[in-house]
């Protein structure tokens, strides 16, 4: 062999080896970091151990998190923990936006946290995007309600993700005759899907890499060892002191990630507009330069005002010439006009009355017949696109799970969209949901705080809400 292809082998080996491993630990001292980051300057010095030692404790954030969701599991399982998760509800299911984000957040984490959950427990092949052509997808759940009622027979939700991004994909409606379970865990096909097809299933791997592919010699060993398990079965294992700390590690999740994750998003939008407008603020008509310390939420606000103050100026005569006057100088810049256009046309659609834009929910037969998606009407085709058709069409937008913000725009024939009951908050949970979110079978917003939390301990096992 040539010392070059000799180099040239011994350096692919070199990578096979280091790069799973340096990568490994480059995404988990990633994930350490960004968690540190945000709970370090949360604990008081006297508290933190790296105010008595010379050196960072790498980890320490994550070692805070875990133990304080097994206390606030231990704690919440009690019938005084129940008392305290009741009342520091209340506010999130009564304020309008906030009660919204943290009912589908909560049902999503029920869902996924409950023992006899489906929702990503099983891996799939389905029939897409054409008879034929198959892909991998994962159950999130029988489906329920209004669609399951639409359809002839039994349905399942299926999330079909993106290469190599799992995060992002479509939500699907299959029957139950064209789903083919495969006995593989959701881990494998997870890794299946991000690899595009590399990485294969550990027990094809160690078929081919071990005893050679297709010598069936991994099986007869498989079938010798289920052989003598079953003629000298091992002891029951005793319980494990673990297991408990498992199941209040659960149970505080449950109680805690809805609620952080409705702080996070509503402190976010908060955030983003108070950097954003607080500045353009004047000094000497800034309050927090009076008061000298910053008022949370005075960007939202004033972005509000700002711009029904505008719409109350410009429904005058006056207001009208000035923006008609603003229009004919925006129109006499060539690549600027085109922007403005278009968007003033989005939103002029969007937001009269009479629009059906974004209106109405429908399912539709997509992407092969027998397979069902929800889409959004977002008005009548153009008159272009009519002329190419030989029914009368609509505009219907096919989101993507869990970024509803893309997705695909189709021409329909009006027979072909199911009109669904749905309000367009409803579609767009389950959208984002995988559809483990269901309309009609959560709890109503206006719920009574103790309904939420005797539901909360009832998506966990007897053992893991505290009974």
């Amino acid at each position: 062999m040539k010392i070059a292809a000799r180099f040239r082998n011994y350096f692919f080996a070199g990578i096979l080896v280091m790069a799973p491993v340096g990568i490994t630990l480059w995404l988990a001292w990633q994930i350490v970091g960004f968690v540190d980051d945000r709970i370090r300057p949360m604990i008081p010095l006297h508290w933190h151990p790296e105010t008595y030692l010379p050196f960072e404790l790498p980890g320490f954030g994550i070692l805070v998190v875990l133990t304080a969701l097994v206390a606030i599991g231990s704690v919440t399982s009690g019938i005084l923990g129940k008392l305290i998760v009741k009342y520091s509800a209340w506010p999130f299911l009564k304020i309008p936006v906030i009660s919204s984000i943290y009912g589908w957040t909560r049902q999503v984490f029920e869902t996924l946290l409950s023992e006899d959950s489906t929702a990503f427990r099983e891996v799939v092949l389905i029939e897409y995007p054409y008879r034929g052509s198959w892909a991998v997808g994962f159950i999130t759940g029988r489906t329920e309600g209004e669609i399951q009622n639409l359809t002839s027979e039994t349905v399942y939700n299926v999330f079909v993700p993106a290469t190599p991004n799992p995060t992002t994909g479509f939500l699907l409606f299959i029957p139950e005759r064209d789903i083919r379970r495969l006995d593989i865990t959701v881990d494998e096909g997870i890794k299946l899907v991000i690899s595009g097809g590399i990485v294969k299933p550990a027990a094809d791997q160690e078929e081919e890499s071990i005893w050679g592919h297709g010598t069936g010699i991994a099986k007869e060993v498989e079938r010798i060892k289920m052989a003598l398990a079953a003629e000298h079965p091992a002891p029951e294992a005793p319980a494990r002191p673990l297991g408990k700390l498992r199941d209040y590690l659960l149970a505080g999740t449950l109680v805690s990630a809805p609620i952080a994750i409705t702080i996070w998003l509503t402190l976010g939008i908060i955030t983003y507009f108070d950097e954003s407008v607080v500045p353009l603020i004047p000094a000497e008509w800034n309050p927090e330069t009076y008061l000298h310390f910053a008022l949370p939420g005075l960007g939202l606000l004033l972005a509000v005002l700002s711009v029904t103050l505008v719409g109350f100026l410009t429904a005058g005569f006056l207001g009208d010439a000035v923006v008609r006057m603003g229009e004919r100088l925006i129109k006499g810049l060539p690549l600027v006009r085109g922007i403005y256009a278009a968007v003033k046309q989005i939103f002029e659609t969007l937001l009269k009355k009479q629009s059906d834009a974004f209106r109405e929910v429908v399912l539709v037969q997509y992407p092969r017949p027998d397979a069902w998606a929800i889409g959004f009407i977002t008005g009548a085709a153009a008159s272009a696109i009519q002329g190419g058709t030989e029914e009368d069409s609509v505009n219907i937008f096919l989101p993507t799970t869990p970024n509803p913000t893309s997705g695909f725009l189709l021409f329909l024939p009006k027979a072909a969209a199911q009109s669904l009951t749905m309000t367009v908050e409803e579609g767009l949970k389950m959208v984002v949901s995988g559809g483990i979110v269901t309309p009609g079978l959560a709890r109503p917003d206006g719920a009574e705080p103790a309904d939420a939390v005797e539901a909360s301990a009832q998506a966990l096992p007897p053992d893991r809400a505290g009974r």
